[in-house]
C-alpha cells in the first residue's frame, strides 16, 4: 500500500509507532482518503509533540480490551504509567506465560498468541497505580 499510496516506507514506520520524523501535512492528507478519516482527527491521533515513544514493549489496559479491541497509542508514550481511564498498571506480557505481546496489528482474536489467555483473562493481575 505504501507504493501505491506515494507514502514510501513511513507507513511502516507509523505501524511501529515510529513518528520521526513526523507525519507532514501532504501524507496526512494521503492517508485520510484511505482510511476515511479527516486531517485534524489524524493528528489528534498522533502523539504530541516532543513526546517520545516507547518502540517495546508493547503495553496494554486488559480491562479497557472488556469494552472495547483498541489499542490506545497513549499506552506507548513515555509519560504513560497507567490507564487513565482506569488508574491500572499496563501489562506489557501476558501474566500467565510470559510472552511478550506482539505489534497491536496482529491481534487478531484478543488473546495472547502463546497461550490464548484472552486480554479480559488478563485484567485481573493488573494492579491499582
Amino acid at each position: 500500500m505504501g507504493k501505491a499510496t506515494g507514502l514510501g516506507g513511513a507507513i511502516a514506520r507509523w505501524e511501529k509507532f515510529r513518528f520521526n520524523p513526523p507525519p507532514s501535512c501532504q501524507q496526512l492528507e494521503v492517508l485520510t482518503k484511505i482510511v476515511g478519516v479527516n486531517v485534524y482527527r489524524l493528528q489528534q491521533i498522533l502523539p504530541p509533540a516532543g513526546v517520545g515513544m516507547n518502540l517495546e514493549p508493547i503495553r496494554l489496559c486488559a480491562v479497557c480490551y472488556i469494552d472495547l479491541s483498541c489499542h490506545k497509542i497513549a499506552w506507548q508514550l513515555k509519560v504513560t504509567q497507567k490507564c487513565e481511564c482506569h488508574k491500572l498498571g499496563l501489562l506489557s506480557e501476558c501474566p500467565y506465560c510470559g510472552a511478550r505481546f506482539k505489534a497491536p496489528a496482529l491481534w487478531i482474536y484478543s488473546w495472547c498468541h502463546r497461550c490464548f489467555t484472552t486480554f479480559a483473562d488478563m485484567a485481573e493481575h493488573q494492579k491499582s497505580v
